[in-house]
């Protein structure tokens, strides 16, 4: 009996102490960026391990607001995010509860398609994306870029709604067609209350990848800067023109850039835990 408390005592400890690390590195960044954002160039270049500066430069947050055009950039990704998330769970709803149910001609090699998507950068589907969009007439459009994102979005999510939808009883959906119930029907009605929590999930991460989303927007509004997404504008923040990379207002603009992600998981925490646990408990 003795044995087993002091066991498990230490595996607890063991647990803490790795959390304590992970914690670490993951907080450390964030710390330092915060700090950096009230440092002022001279304190980035000569460098060094200082968190926080001498004097803050309150300013930085000022002039990375006028700089970037907040205002105006903040407004193209919040409309930017909201459709790509309404556009993503609608679709990827429906191309997951179709691939969990039906079988059809293609299904294996679509799933091979979505699969293998997963592991493709970005940078790598950037350059086809932008020429079928081009002949599309989609650049230089924030509805353009909506569509783009809907579509590269769709792989991961749809497999990750099939799964969800894989644990849900296949009885739910006959006993719905002996009642008359339609394939839509049920979808509607059935199998989109039950799917709500990965729906959520789904959301919270796909608002995550769309706001995050640089090389796109970029590529899609270099002839249009009043388009251009709230992470291009922080990102260009570093140039100031005068050869001298101004990070601590890149840094500034970043953190204010990410408070919108950090309060969407604020509020939508509950949801994201349900809808990644509860899809491995199913029966």
């Amino acid at each position: 009996m003795l044995e087993n408390k002091k066991k498990r005592i230490i595996s607890q400890i063991l647990v803490y102490f790795i959390l304590v690390i992970v914690i670490a590195f993951i907080g450390f960044p964030l710390v330092y960026a915060f700090g950096g954002s009230f440092k002022t160039i001279n304190e980035f270049l000569v460098g060094g391990t200082k968190i926080f500066p001498d004097a803050f430069q309150w300013q930085n947050y000022t002039k990375a607001w006028k700089q970037a055009n907040f205002a105006r950039y903040t407004l193209n990704s919040i409309f930017f995010s909201l459709f790509s998330v309404i556009g993503t769970v609608i679709t990827t709803s429906m191309t997951g509860y179709i691939m969990s149910r039906f079988n059809f001609p293609g299904k294996k090699i679509l799933t091979l398609i979505f699969a293998v998507m997963l592991f493709l950068i970005g940078a790598v589907t950037l350059y086809p994306i932008f020429l079928l969009c081009n002949k599309m007439g989609l650049l230089n459009s924030i509805w353009g870029m909506v569509i783009a994102e809907v579509a590269t979005l769709q792989p991961f999510y749809s497999i990750l709604i099939m799964g969800y939808c894989d644990g849900i009883p296949k009885q739910i959906d006959e006993s719905a067609r002996i009642d008359g119930a339609g394939t839509f029907r049920i979808y509607i009605g059935i199998i989109l209350p039950i799917i709500k929590p990965i729906l959520a999930t789904s959301a919270i991460l796909s608002f995550r990848d769309s706001w995050n989303n640089y090389m796109m927007p970029l590529a899609f509004t270099i002839a249009q800067p009043k388009l251009r997404t709230l992470t291009v504008g922080v990102v260009l923040l570093k140039d100031q023109g005068d050869g001298i990379a101004a990070w601590n207002t890149m840094l500034a603009g970043t953190i204010m850039s990410i408070l919108p992600i950090l309060i969407v998981y604020m509020f939508c925490n509950r949801y994201f835990i349900e809808g990644m646990t509860q899809g491995s408990i199913k029966e």
